[in-house]
C-alpha cells in the first residue's frame, strides 16, 4: 500500500479530530468548543485536505496510523 504524504495538524485540528474520533457532530464540536458550526467545518475541511482524508472515518484512520511517527 502507497504511503500518502501527509501535512502536520494544527493543535486546532488535533483538537477537532479528537472529537470526530470520539463521534462528535459538527454541531456538538461547536459547542464544547464555543465556536461556530462554520468554523468547524472550516477546520474539518482543512483536516481533510492535510490528512488527504475523504470522509471523518478515514481522516481519524490516517491520523491513528501516524501517531507518534517522526516525521
Amino acid at each position: 500500500m502507497a504511503m500518502m504524504k501527509t501535512k502536520a495538524l494544527t493543535r486546532r485540528q488535533q483538537e477537532v479530530l479528537g472529537y470526530i474520533a470520539q463521534g462528535y457532530t459538527d454541531k456538538e464540536i461547536a459547542a464544547a468548543m464555543v465556536l461556530s458550526v462554520a468554523t468547524i467545518k472550516r477546520h474539518v475541511s482543512n483536516l481533510f485536505v492535510s490528512l488527504s482524508a475523504n470522509t471523518r472515518a478515514h481522516a481519524v484512520a490516517i491520523a491513528g496510523r501516524h501517531v507518534g511517527r517522526a516525521e
